[in-house]
Protein backbone atom coordinates (compact mmCIF):
# COMPACT_ATOMS: atom_id res chain seq x y z
CA UNK A 1 0.00 0.00 0.00
CA UNK A 2 1.09 3.85 -0.15
CA UNK A 3 4.41 3.76 1.80
CA UNK A 4 3.53 7.47 2.88
CA UNK A 5 0.54 6.22 4.89
CA UNK A 6 1.89 3.01 6.18
CA UNK A 7 5.25 4.74 7.82
CA UNK A 8 2.58 6.98 9.46
CA UNK A 9 0.39 4.36 10.73
CA UNK A 10 4.01 2.97 12.03
CA UNK A 11 5.29 5.90 13.95
CA UNK A 12 1.97 6.34 15.47
CA UNK A 13 1.53 2.55 16.82
CA UNK A 14 5.39 2.65 18.13
CA UNK A 15 4.77 5.80 19.82
CA UNK A 16 2.28 5.06 21.41
CA UNK A 17 3.90 1.58 22.40
CA UNK A 18 6.89 3.74 23.35
CA UNK A 19 4.37 5.63 25.83
CA UNK A 20 2.47 2.73 27.06
CA UNK A 21 5.46 0.23 27.28
CA UNK A 22 8.90 2.78 27.98
CA UNK A 23 10.70 -0.38 29.04
CA UNK A 24 10.34 -2.11 26.33
CA UNK A 25 13.92 -1.74 23.74
CA UNK A 26 11.60 -2.11 20.69
CA UNK A 27 14.64 -4.06 19.01
CA UNK A 28 12.26 -3.76 15.70
CA UNK A 29 11.95 -0.07 15.25
CA UNK A 30 14.67 1.12 13.73
CA UNK A 31 15.25 -1.24 11.12
CA UNK A 32 11.18 -1.49 10.50
CA UNK A 33 9.98 -1.96 7.01
CA UNK A 34 7.82 1.24 6.72
CA UNK A 35 12.07 2.93 6.77
CA UNK A 36 13.51 0.95 4.59
CA UNK A 37 13.35 3.35 1.81
CA UNK A 38 14.50 6.34 3.45
CA UNK A 39 18.02 7.92 3.75
CA UNK A 40 17.17 10.38 6.48
CA UNK A 41 13.57 10.55 8.61
CA UNK A 42 13.98 13.94 10.80
CA UNK A 43 11.40 15.78 12.94
CA UNK A 44 11.01 19.37 13.85
CA UNK A 45 8.47 22.20 14.82
CA UNK A 46 7.15 25.05 12.97
CA UNK A 47 7.02 28.42 15.21
CA UNK A 48 6.31 31.87 14.29
CA UNK A 49 6.32 34.74 16.71
CA UNK A 50 4.88 37.86 15.83
CA UNK A 51 5.68 39.94 12.80
CA UNK A 52 8.50 37.43 11.89
CA UNK A 53 8.35 34.70 9.44
CA UNK A 54 7.61 30.75 10.41
CA UNK A 55 10.35 29.03 11.34
CA UNK A 56 11.28 25.50 11.81
CA UNK A 57 12.67 24.19 14.73
CA UNK A 58 14.38 20.57 14.24
CA UNK A 59 13.19 18.20 17.30
CA UNK A 60 14.89 15.32 16.15
CA UNK A 61 17.26 13.55 13.27
CA UNK A 62 15.79 10.43 13.09
CA UNK A 63 13.11 8.18 14.21
CA UNK A 64 14.16 6.72 17.50
CA UNK A 65 15.43 10.57 18.69
CA UNK A 66 11.56 11.42 18.26
CA UNK A 67 10.09 8.83 20.24
CA UNK A 68 12.68 9.91 23.43
CA UNK A 69 11.39 13.20 22.65
CA UNK A 70 8.29 12.42 22.87
CA UNK A 71 8.19 10.75 26.14
CA UNK A 72 10.37 13.78 27.92
CA UNK A 73 7.45 16.54 26.17
CA UNK A 74 4.61 15.60 28.52
CA UNK A 75 2.86 13.36 25.53
CA UNK A 76 0.17 10.87 26.59
CA UNK A 77 -1.23 9.31 22.82
CA UNK A 78 -0.43 9.76 18.92
CA UNK A 79 -3.65 9.18 16.68
CA UNK A 80 -3.52 9.23 13.13
CA UNK A 81 -5.96 11.32 11.00
CA UNK A 82 -7.57 11.00 7.85
CA UNK A 83 -9.21 13.84 5.85
CA UNK A 84 -10.34 13.08 2.13
CA UNK A 85 -9.67 16.31 -0.34
CA UNK A 86 -12.63 15.39 -3.09
CA UNK A 87 -15.38 16.15 -1.21
CA UNK A 88 -16.73 18.86 -3.88
CA UNK A 89 -15.87 16.87 -7.20
CA UNK A 90 -15.83 19.52 -10.31
CA UNK A 91 -16.73 17.77 -13.49
CA UNK A 92 -13.83 17.35 -15.59
CA UNK A 93 -11.12 18.52 -12.76
CA UNK A 94 -10.41 16.73 -10.02
CA UNK A 95 -10.22 13.29 -9.31
CA UNK A 96 -11.63 10.88 -6.48
CA UNK A 97 -8.94 10.07 -4.07
CA UNK A 98 -8.94 6.50 -4.27
CA UNK A 99 -7.48 7.13 -7.87
CA UNK A 100 -5.34 9.75 -7.05
CA UNK A 101 -3.55 7.88 -4.21
CA UNK A 102 -1.87 5.63 -6.81
CA UNK A 103 0.23 8.84 -7.69
CA UNK A 104 3.02 10.14 -5.54
CA UNK A 105 2.32 12.89 -3.13
CA UNK A 106 -1.61 11.93 -3.85
CA UNK A 107 -5.04 11.23 -2.73
CA UNK A 108 -6.27 12.18 0.73
CA UNK A 109 -4.81 14.19 3.45
CA UNK A 110 -3.26 11.96 6.58
CA UNK A 111 -1.44 13.83 9.65
CA UNK A 112 -0.24 12.48 13.45
CA UNK A 113 -1.70 14.23 16.57
CA UNK A 114 0.59 14.09 19.12
CA UNK A 115 -1.36 15.01 22.34
CA UNK A 116 -1.23 15.96 26.04
CA UNK A 117 -3.46 15.43 28.90
CA UNK A 118 -4.27 19.11 29.06
CA UNK A 119 -5.87 19.20 25.56
CA UNK A 120 -2.38 20.74 24.08
CA UNK A 121 -1.61 19.02 20.65
CA UNK A 122 0.67 19.16 17.67
CA UNK A 123 -0.54 18.32 14.38
CA UNK A 124 2.42 16.44 12.18
CA UNK A 125 2.38 16.11 8.51
CA UNK A 126 5.17 14.54 5.95
CA UNK A 127 7.09 16.27 3.47
CA UNK A 128 8.70 13.28 0.90
CA UNK A 129 11.95 13.98 -0.96
CA UNK A 130 14.01 12.11 -3.35
CA UNK A 131 17.12 13.13 -2.10
CA UNK A 132 19.11 10.21 -2.73
CA UNK A 133 18.80 9.21 -5.81
CA UNK A 134 21.79 7.50 -6.34
CA UNK A 135 21.91 5.41 -3.30
CA UNK A 136 22.70 1.84 -3.74
CA UNK A 137 20.94 0.26 -0.83
CA UNK A 138 17.67 1.86 -2.28
CA UNK A 139 17.37 4.65 0.50
CA UNK A 140 16.33 7.28 -1.79
CA UNK A 141 13.93 9.76 0.11
CA UNK A 142 14.58 12.26 2.74
CA UNK A 143 11.37 12.75 5.40
CA UNK A 144 10.76 15.48 7.24
CA UNK A 145 7.77 15.82 9.45
CA UNK A 146 6.85 19.09 10.30
CA UNK A 147 4.22 19.85 13.12
CA UNK A 148 1.97 23.07 14.05
CA UNK A 149 -0.56 23.72 16.63
CA UNK A 150 -3.46 21.34 16.22
CA UNK A 151 -6.75 20.83 17.45
CA UNK A 152 -6.82 17.09 19.63
CA UNK A 153 -7.65 14.25 16.92
CA UNK A 154 -10.87 12.37 16.91
CA UNK A 155 -10.15 8.59 17.16
CA UNK A 156 -12.41 7.71 14.38
CA UNK A 157 -14.33 4.48 14.56
CA UNK A 158 -14.26 1.45 16.62
CA UNK A 159 -11.99 -1.71 15.32
CA UNK A 160 -15.19 -3.85 15.65
CA UNK A 161 -17.31 -1.08 13.17
CA UNK A 162 -14.28 -0.58 11.06
CA UNK A 163 -14.41 -4.49 10.54
CA UNK A 164 -17.85 -4.69 9.54
CA UNK A 165 -17.45 -2.42 6.91
CA UNK A 166 -14.37 -4.02 5.58
CA UNK A 167 -15.43 -7.40 5.51
CA UNK A 168 -19.00 -5.99 3.33
CA UNK A 169 -16.94 -3.89 1.05
CA UNK A 170 -14.10 -7.07 0.85
CA UNK A 171 -17.29 -8.98 0.09
CA UNK A 172 -18.61 -7.21 -2.57
CA UNK A 173 -14.93 -6.55 -4.53
CA UNK A 174 -14.07 -10.30 -4.93
CA UNK A 175 -17.76 -10.37 -6.00
CA UNK A 176 -17.37 -8.37 -8.65
CA UNK A 177 -13.93 -9.98 -9.51
CA UNK A 178 -15.12 -13.39 -9.66
CA UNK A 179 -17.69 -12.75 -12.07
CA UNK A 180 -15.40 -10.84 -14.17
CA UNK A 181 -12.84 -13.89 -14.16
CA UNK A 182 -10.11 -11.11 -12.42
CA UNK A 183 -8.58 -14.09 -10.52
CA UNK A 184 -5.64 -12.21 -9.14
CA UNK A 185 -7.88 -9.30 -7.95
CA UNK A 186 -10.38 -11.85 -6.55
CA UNK A 187 -7.39 -13.65 -4.85
CA UNK A 188 -6.12 -10.38 -2.83
CA UNK A 189 -9.69 -9.54 -1.80
CA UNK A 190 -10.26 -13.10 -0.06
CA UNK A 191 -6.75 -13.07 1.09
CA UNK A 192 -7.64 -9.59 2.93
CA UNK A 193 -11.19 -11.46 3.81
CA UNK A 194 -9.26 -14.31 5.45
CA UNK A 195 -6.80 -11.86 7.06
CA UNK A 196 -9.52 -10.47 9.08
CA UNK A 197 -10.91 -13.59 10.31
CA UNK A 198 -7.67 -14.37 11.50
CA UNK A 199 -7.23 -17.48 9.52
CA UNK A 200 -3.32 -18.27 7.62
CA UNK A 201 -2.75 -15.81 4.68
CA UNK A 202 -3.47 -17.74 1.85
CA UNK A 203 -0.67 -15.11 -0.27
CA UNK A 204 1.96 -15.35 2.99
CA UNK A 205 4.56 -12.60 2.61
CA UNK A 206 7.54 -12.73 5.30
CA UNK A 207 6.11 -10.48 7.92
CA UNK A 208 9.29 -9.56 10.56
CA UNK A 209 8.56 -8.29 13.77
CA UNK A 210 7.20 -4.49 13.82
CA UNK A 211 4.61 -2.31 14.94
CA UNK A 212 1.84 -4.25 14.38
CA UNK A 213 2.61 -7.29 16.25
CA UNK A 214 2.02 -4.92 19.66
CA UNK A 215 -1.53 -4.88 18.72
CA UNK A 216 -4.35 -6.51 19.73
CA UNK A 217 -5.28 -9.82 17.86
CA UNK A 218 -8.59 -7.79 16.18
CA UNK A 219 -6.96 -4.70 15.76
CA UNK A 220 -3.52 -6.34 14.19
CA UNK A 221 -5.91 -8.36 11.92
CA UNK A 222 -7.91 -5.47 10.34
CA UNK A 223 -4.74 -3.36 10.14
CA UNK A 224 -3.41 -6.33 8.01
CA UNK A 225 -6.51 -6.67 5.94
CA UNK A 226 -7.08 -3.55 4.99
CA UNK A 227 -2.90 -2.86 3.55
CA UNK A 228 -3.95 -6.26 1.65
CA UNK A 229 -7.61 -4.63 0.37
CA UNK A 230 -5.50 -1.31 -0.80
CA UNK A 231 -6.01 -1.76 -4.46
CA UNK A 232 -5.71 2.09 -5.72
CA UNK A 233 -2.24 1.50 -6.83
CA UNK A 234 -1.85 -1.66 -8.30
CA UNK A 235 -4.39 -2.10 -11.39
CA UNK A 236 -2.05 -4.48 -12.75
CA UNK A 237 -3.71 -7.23 -10.99
CA UNK A 238 -7.45 -6.43 -12.14
CA UNK A 239 -5.81 -7.48 -15.98
CA UNK A 240 -7.84 -6.43 -19.02
CA UNK A 241 -11.28 -5.93 -18.13
CA UNK A 242 -13.63 -5.52 -21.10
CA UNK A 243 -16.95 -4.09 -19.33
CA UNK A 244 -19.46 -1.71 -20.61
CA UNK A 245 -20.73 1.63 -18.70
CA UNK A 246 -22.60 0.71 -16.71
CA UNK A 247 -20.38 -2.38 -15.07
CA UNK A 248 -17.80 0.41 -14.78
CA UNK A 249 -20.22 2.63 -12.88
CA UNK A 250 -20.76 -0.19 -10.39
CA UNK A 251 -16.92 -1.19 -10.48
CA UNK A 252 -16.32 2.50 -9.42
CA UNK A 253 -18.98 2.25 -6.79
CA UNK A 254 -17.56 -0.96 -5.35
CA UNK A 255 -14.45 0.73 -5.30
CA UNK A 256 -15.23 4.15 -3.61
CA UNK A 257 -17.07 1.75 -0.72
CA UNK A 258 -13.78 -0.25 -0.87
CA UNK A 259 -11.49 3.37 0.08
CA UNK A 260 -14.05 4.50 2.98
CA UNK A 261 -13.60 0.95 4.46
CA UNK A 262 -10.03 0.42 3.90
CA UNK A 263 -9.27 4.10 5.12
CA UNK A 264 -11.21 3.89 8.12
CA UNK A 265 -9.68 0.44 8.96
CA UNK A 266 -6.75 2.19 9.14
CA UNK A 267 -7.39 4.66 11.27
CA UNK A 268 -9.57 2.31 13.25
CA UNK A 269 -6.73 0.29 14.21
CA UNK A 270 -4.04 2.39 14.11
CA UNK A 271 -5.26 4.59 16.87
CA UNK A 272 -6.85 1.58 18.55
CA UNK A 273 -2.97 1.64 20.46
CA UNK A 274 -3.45 5.00 21.81
CA UNK A 275 -3.80 5.14 25.45
CA UNK A 276 -7.63 6.80 26.16
CA UNK A 277 -7.76 9.85 26.94
CA UNK A 278 -9.06 10.80 30.96
CA UNK A 279 -12.43 11.52 32.07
Amino acid sequence: MDGEVAQLAALVISANHRLKRPDDPMRWFASQRAFARCGSISFAVAAKRPGEAPTRVTMAETPPAWLNQLSRSGTKRVLIGFERQDEELRAGEDIPDRIAAGFAGGGSLWTMTTETDDHRALGWRAGWKAAYPSARDGRIWAVRYTATAAAPQAPGRSVEAASTELRHALAEMSEFAWSHEAKEANKRFTSALALLEGAPDPQPIDNPAGPADTLDDDARWLLRAAQRGWMFDNMDDWGPLKVDEPTWRDHSRRSEALYDAVTAAMVAAVNSSAPPRRA
